[in-house]
């Protein structure tokens, strides 16, 4: 399949309107009361300022229905109201800019989501217009008009066709496809494809398998879901399938509508906006997917997302959780959701949150690592390894696979050694080495944690030779193996495998510090210091106090890094 191609997302207007802040005062002050109405577009800026983004879009939203024509005004009120998630404001604001000629490219998506939503066909096709007009997402066109017609009750397939003449278009186009044979029942068709699409097993493809499994579980054929599932490389796959397998349905089954169908048309474009690293217009085609989805657990994790990736994780959290317990993304939500709490500093909430789905699913050993992993961002190493041994334990019981419990053993390896509870980390990661030999991971870990105590050095550096053999492109093993060098006495070689590491982590303290004294050694005093110095400045603790130590008195055997 071919790459996804890029989508213009140069935006003149709107980033004329994010800084257009120094022409505020005389736009407000020409209608109405001027005092009062920059005295509020102050209290706005101000709560932006503070990252108070909800009372900026109050502002500015009871500010807009004041002066509904001010431009200015619109073009605030529409980026606070993506930031915050209010879409409806955020239409509003689009409709103020649309009638004075100043709608941004991707803007006619918001009237359209609106518009479907709502069941104003009439209005949907205004918007498509506009969006043609306006170029960089016109090649949304012939998707956004098939589900219309869809919608309508007629046949889009036609429509659907006219996207093979654009690259960028073509790109959607096989699971529009499929998804809009589904929503006119035409399963067959639809399975004609699937077929196709299944047996190339791609990992972007995995909610296109999911909507169609739910489809045809929603029509009482849940052989043909099951063998849309066959492969399941992804834990919402697998999740699936075994609620399939158990006869479930309810809350699971859901047959493909051309909400459903255009909702996916906009998740898809969220992520890939994502990808490119357009968070704002990411933000807001996420909005509109969730405007028109109706129950689509995927829009809440794809919304979620996109919240997560701009730094809004209270957003974020709030989106994750309205995904259900017996969705198939319930965990990859549950883990998104931990992540984003921990990103907020929030690790009391986040044990909560676990504490509360293990007293529903107390078997679940994917929710003992979760709440191992919060334990360990909070620092507390020692009640994660608990929560560890309780992963493995039901792992075990469970018969998950060997690369699974791998990975879980790496955990309670890891845990033990940061709580210094060794050498049961020793025997743990021993035991994950053992599952899967051939991890370049587990076998850095394994070699470094041994060289860290000096022990074993012979089994350590053995260890993470292997693993730079499996993964050379790694900074953190090449460091690793570039320390074992300096330890044996090999300074040249180290110097040689720290520069290269550093290279690909320029800003890692560890990397600094090793190579530091690994100049310092070889007689480059002057650039030891300079890398001492640049690991103290991302340092904590113990760590930057050696190295403060360091720096003014050069390297000493009590001093050398660890």
């Amino acid at each position: 399949m071919a790459e996804v191609q890029i989508i213009r997302i140069c935006s003149l207007g709107l980033c004329a309107l994010l800084v257009a802040g120094q022409a505020a005062s005389p736009a407000l002050a020409s209608r109405g009361d001027s005092a009062a109405a920059l005295n509020r577009f102050v209290e706005a800026r101000l709560a932006e300022s503070s990252d108070e983004l909800q009372t900026a879009s109050a502002i500015y939203g009871e500010s807009l229905k004041e002066q509904p024509d001010n431009e200015l005004l619109a073009g605030k009120a529409y980026v606070s109201a993506i930031e915050t998630g209010d879409f409806d404001l955020a239409a509003k604001a689009v409709r103020v800019l649309q009638l004075r000629g100043k709608a941004d490219p991707e803007m006619p998506l918001v009237l359209f989501a609106a518009a479907f939503a709502q069941g104003d066909w009439n209005g949907a096709d205004l918007a498509t217009v506009e969006l043609e007009a306006l170029k960089n997402f016109a090649f949304l066109q012939p998707y956004l008009e098939a589900w219309l017609e869809t919608a309508r009750g007629r046949d889009g397939t036609a429509t659907l066709s006219r996207s093979k003449t654009n690259a960028t278009a073509q790109y959607y186009l096989e699971e529009n496809l499929i998804l809009n044979s589904l929503a006119n029942r035409q399963e067959s068709e639809a399975i004609r494809m699937l077929t196709a699409m299944v047996e190339r097993n791609e990992s972007r493809m995995a909610p296109v398998r999911i909507i169609a499994a739910q489809h045809f579980l929603a029509e009482n054929d849940a052989e043909t879901a099951k063998a849309i599932l066959k492969f399941r490389p992804s834990a919402p796959e697998q999740r699936l399938y075994q609620q399939i397998e158990a006869g479930r349905k309810k809350g699971v089954a859901q047959k493909v509508t051309p909400s459903i169908g255009l909702a996916f048309l906009f998740q898809r474009l969220s992520n890939d906006l994502a990808a490119q690293r357009a968070e704002f217009l990411s933000q807001m085609v996420a909005q509109a997917s969730t405007h028109v989805a109706g129950k689509s657990d995927y829009a809440h994790l794809t919304l979620g997302r996109s919240y997560a990736i701009a730094g809004n994780h209270d957003l974020a959290v709030a989106e994750y959780a309205r995904i259900g317990r017996d969705s198939p993304y319930f965990l990859v939500g549950l883990s998104s959701e931990i992540a984003s709490l921990v990103a907020n500093n929030h690790y009391d909430r986040a044990v909560a949150r676990l504490d509360a789905a293990l007293e529903y699913n107390p078997e679940a050993p994917e929710l003992y690592i979760l709440k191992g992993q919060s334990l360990q961002a909070h620092g507390d190493n020692k009640a994660a390894a608990s929560a560890f041994e309780s992963a493995i334990k039901l792992g075990e019981k469970l018969g998950r696979s060997d690369v699974i419990m791998a990975n879980y053993w790496l955990a309670l390896g890891g845990a033990q050694e940061q709580a210094g509870i060794w050498p049961a980390g020793l025997e743990s990661l021993r035991k994950a080495n053992e599952l899967l030999p051939n991890s370049p991971t587990i076998l850095n870990y394994l070699g470094y944690a041994q060289l860290e105590r000096r022990e074993n050095e012979a089994e350590a550096i053995a260890a993470i030779k292997h693993a730079h053999e499996l993964r050379s492109t790694s900074p953190a093993i090449t460091d690793s193996l570039g320390w074992a060098y300096f330890i044996t006495g090999e300074h040249d070689r180290a110097v040689a495998y720290l520069e290269s590491a550093l290279e690909g982590q320029p800003q890692d303290p560890t990397i600094n510090e090793h190579l530091g004294d690994a100049y310092w050694t070889v007689g480059r005093l002057y650039e030891a210091r300079y890398a001492w110095k640049s690991a103290k400045l991302f340092a904590e603790d113990e760590d930057a106090q050696r190295l403060a130590s360091k720096i003014d008195l050069g390297l000493r055997p009590d001093l050398v890094s660890p």
